[in-house]
């Protein structure tokens, strides 16, 4: 395992590992593509234990600690980005979520009962199970520290609760969060929101940032290590830079508005709207229309043709 210092600092532009399917070719892609955009400047990666049936985790494990046997980097130039809360699955081991929940989480004594459910999606905040997923992905990673790691979806609990019960259950998870800083498993924790972002008036999916913000001020005696929102921001789903769905000490704000009052950072994701925004602009118009208000964006790609292409860009 690794063991060194990282940044405290992310580049404005980073690899997501979102796309693409189970198998070994996507893998030996990634792993390529993630080696070409390290060494080419890309040092923020993105992932979560849920994308591709923990393979993504894997292959970002693969390629930097290759990166750093090689001495090409160290530990610290990489800036390493997870996400735990939905329920997932381990394609090595043939296991889909609800065949890994059945055999190895309910032995551990996660119940489909702690997860709420969209449209398939199995969400919870159980502190239990996040316990479990942190360690699987620290293990998947190679690495003693993840830098930023996210709570994902959180709207679909949001919006299978009361509201009291929903800053209940994240008081108990950011509690649990600030324990793994002291511990050193993590440096800081965030949000990676969709629905928010993408339906901002729908009010089952509401969830206050301001209440949030003071709830992870409250855990931790004003020294919270909540920074971090991601959410996507396109030229499809512009809504989080528009939508005055926020408040911040009584003034109408946008979420992103409302998150830098509070000093959170903001990572956008699907700057190329998962591919279809080709049909309304150029790769450079949606890259610029991503980066701006945005304190960085995560572009998913296992193409080293494509990354090249964002270099050219940039």
């Amino acid at each position: 395992m690794i063991q060194n210092p990282v940044k405290t600092n992310i580049p404005k532009i980073g690899l997501g590992t979102h796309l693409g399917s189970f198998s070994g070719e996507d893998s030996k892609q990634y792993i390529d593509a993630i080696i070409f955009a390290v060494k080419n400047g890309f040092t923020m990666i993105d992932t979560a234990i849920n994308y591709r049936g923990m393979r993504s985790e894997k292959d970002v494990g693969n390629a930097v600690n290759t990166l750093i046997s090689s001495d090409i980097i160290k530990r610290e130039d990489i800036f390493i980005a997870s996400k735990a809360g939905l329920l997932f699955g381990d394609i090595t081991s043939g296991r889909n979520p609800m065949k890994y929940l059945h055999e190895v989480l309910e032995p551990k004594g996660i119940q489909l009962s702690d997860f709420c459910e969209c449209e398939g999606l199995y969400q919870t905040l159980n502190p239990d199970f996040f316990e479990i997923a942190l360690q699987i992905s620290l293990q998947n990673l190679g690495v003693d520290t993840i830098d930023v790691h996210y709570i994902h979806l959180p709207e679909i609990t949001r919006a299978g609760l009361t509201e009291d019960k929903f800053y209940e259950r994240i008081a108990k998870l950011f509690a649990w969060y600030e324990d793994k800083v002291k511990e050193g498993n993590i440096r800081f924790y965030g949000l990676a929101l969709e629905m928010l972002a993408m339906e901002p008036e729908e009010e089952k999916w509401y969830i206050d940032i301001e209440r949030v913000n003071q709830i992870a001020q409250e855990i931790s005696n004003e020294s919270s290590h909540f920074k971090y929102i991601q959410i996507p921001y396109n030229i499809q789903y512009p809504y989080a830079a528009y939508v005055q769905n926020q408040s911040y000490r009584g003034e109408k704000c946008t979420l992103v508005e409302a998150a830098h009052r509070m000093g959170l950072k903001v990572i956008g994701s699907m700057p190329l709207c998962c591919g279809k925004g080709f049909d309304k602009a150029t790769l450079e118009e949606m890259i610029s229309f991503a980066l701006n208000g945005m304190d960085a964006i995560n572009v998913g790609s296992k193409n080293v043709k494509h990354i090249q292409e964002i270099l050219d860009i940039l």
